[in-house]
């Protein structure tokens, strides 16, 4: 009879073994840390982010243009009437003298003068001329002192960046561990997958055995047939395993900027994430929570509403600013356009703006940047008292993970064992096939929960260290 060789001392899982063996198909393996770096520069995400601070910066340099000059070139060309009060600038009405029907001067005898017809309907004072008109020229504004409006709306729009500057780094932070989940999820899945083709290779060893056996005469026909049904159900379940392997592949090329279509190999070599150490006294976790990004950011962008507040109500000072215009008014497009002796126009001059009253319009909107500001105030007491939760159930998750880790590789030894003596009894025909059947399952299972302990203790890891308001990675590795 032919007998199989099993080593009794290998306790590696098999599902690392079949990984190892598996980089050597692929042109590149991918680690954890790459898939991180890669998911910061080149995601969606990441993009997205960019974007913002981008956006900021660009409302930062708007508001510092309130305090440049404003230079416009202008041109115009039309054809308008206006009226003119000739009396405004001394002139009396035209004299009409009054004539007979012959067209006569009328004399008045006696005063022998000529008669004066002052009627108003004789002479108007007022006249209405229509012309063309041109002009063009350059007009300049400039604000020269606007009592700090200037200066509080710059340093509000700085508040609010580094606000963001703060969300982003938290939102890196949760970009990490999302690929640290499609990264284990690539890698579990199709390690689930060598795991369940492993076994159907055991199984179907059995059931060659054990049909072998039946042709010469010794066993069962129910046994073959139980271990074949039990082989044939797998098969399935390799199917489903093989579609979530692709999927997460998919999964975790668009996290890290790649085509979903491209070939993707996880490395789990270099994935661990060492546990930091932690003060847990109150001045410990109190320094904690102030280097915490997201509760940075929402003290900054509280700090952001106040000065929104104070800017508005600062509209109700005054503004001086100085104005110049220089530039040709002409009537004709004949040498007038070019004559700056005779058709320039210019004007220089400053300007004070007051507004006294607006109907409480600015202190409207201050008071509501103000209830805005507790409001996030107390959202932010209501985020540290979660920040403390976290700190504390991410300890205690990762020391759990870690004694969870080493209970799931103390029973998939005890599992490989437990089929290895299981396999060697039945081929020398003490053990029963179900008995064979159960070891097999449980190895298989025991070897996946291996798989997920390992990938629940470097992710509970990763969680503390995010909990804690670190980075996964250095940033020099972004």
């Amino acid at each position: 009879m032919k007998r199989h060789n099993f080593r009794r001392g290998s306790k590696v899982p098999f599902a690392f073994i079949a990984l190892a063996a598996a980089v050597s198909v692929w042109s590149e393996s991918l680690t954890l840390r790459d898939a991180m770096s890669a998911a910061l520069q080149r995601s969606e995400e990441a993009r997205m982010m960019s974007e913002k601070e981008t956006k900021l910066d660009a409302q930062k340099s708007e508001v510092l243009s309130a305090a440049l000059p404003n230079v416009q070139l202008y041109a115009n060309a039309g054809r308008g009437a206006s009226p003119f009060d000739l009396s405004s600038l001394g002139f009396k009405a035209p004299t009409r003298y009054t004539q007979d029907a012959a067209g006569n001067l009328v004399v008045d005898p006696a005063t022998n003068k000529v008669l004066v017809d002052n009627t108003p309907q004789a002479a108007p004072n007022v006249i209405n001329i229509a012309q063309n008109r041109y002009s063009y020229g350059v007009q300049v504004t400039q604000p020269i002192f606007a009592f700090g409006r200037v200066g509080q709306a710059y340093h509000v729009a700085g508040t609010v960046q580094r606000s963001q500057t703060e969300s982003n780094r938290r939102s890196r932070q949760e970009l990490e561990m999302q690929t640290l989940d499609a990264f284990y999820g690539a890698l579990t899945s199709r390690a689930r997958v060598q795991v369940i083709e492993a076994s159907l290779k055991r199984q179907n060893e059995a059931v060659g055995f054990m049909q072998s056996n039946f042709r010469m005469g010794a066993g069962q026909r129910s046994t073959v047939l139980l271990a074949t049904s039990a082989l044939k159900s797998l098969e399935p379940e390799r199917i489903r395993a093989q579609s979530d392997a692709d999927a997460a592949a998919m999964s975790l090329n668009r996290l890290v900027g790649r085509s979903v279509q491209s070939p993707v190999e996880p490395d789990s070599s270099a994935a661990d994430f060492a546990i930091p150490a932690v003060d847990t006294s109150e001045a410990g976790i109190q320094a904690i929570l102030e280097r915490r990004p997201d509760l940075q950011a929402m003290q900054l962008q509280k700090e952001s509403l106040r000065g929104y507040a104070r800017y508005y109500r600062m509209q109700y000072l005054p503004t001086l600013g100085f104005q110049g215009k220089w530039g040709i008014l002409a009537y004709k497009l004949n040498n007038q356009m070019t004559d700056f002796d005779k058709n320039l126009e210019w004007q220089v001059g400053v300007g004070l703006q007051w507004p006294i009253f607006d109907g409480f319009g600015q202190s409207s909107k201050a008071r509501q940047y103000d209830s805005d500001a507790r409001t996030l105030e107390l959202s932010q007491r209501l985020g540290t008292t979660f920040a403390r939760i976290d700190i504390e159930r991410a300890l205690h998750e990762a020391a759990a993970a870690d004694t969870a880790y080493e209970a799931a590789r103390q029973a998939r030894d005890a599992a490989e064992d437990a089929r290895q003596m299981l396999s060697e009894d039945f081929r020398s025909g003490k053990g029963q096939v179900t008995d064979l059947l159960a070891a097999e399952e449980g190895l298989r299972n025991a070897e996946l929960g291996v798989l997920g302990a390992r990938y629940q203790k470097i992710r509970a890891c990763a969680a503390l260290r995010v909990a804690l308001g670190m980075d996964l990675i250095e940033e020099g590795s972004k």
